[in-house]
């Protein structure tokens, strides 16, 4: 479900784009698909940025869920506590 917004802001900022069952957020729908020459985005003027953590990939051959949250295997992930926290 995508965020209503007047056609000014939904082109400079963005628009929210949410799950339609929870509500939370998924990523954001951009308005400038028409400078991605020779993708879809460009046919259809939009350009989705979809958070990798709000996805969950189904393999087609049946096996395991692969949710987007998750680290790749194998591959150290060095987290660092934000600065701006509890500010």
């Amino acid at each position: 479900e995508e965020e209503e917004l007047d056609p000014i802001r939904a082109t400079l900022d963005g628009k929210e784009v949410r799950c339609a069952t929870c509500g939370g957020h998924l990523g954001d729908l951009f308005n400038d698909g028409w400078i991605y020459r020779g993708t879809s985005a460009a046919k259809t003027g939009k350009r989705y940025c979809i958070d990798g953590a709000a996805l969950i990939f189904k393999p087609e051959d049946g096996g395991e869920d692969v949710f987007g949250d998750l680290p790749p295997p194998n591959r150290v992930i060095k987290y660092e506590q934000s600065m701006y926290r509890g500010a």
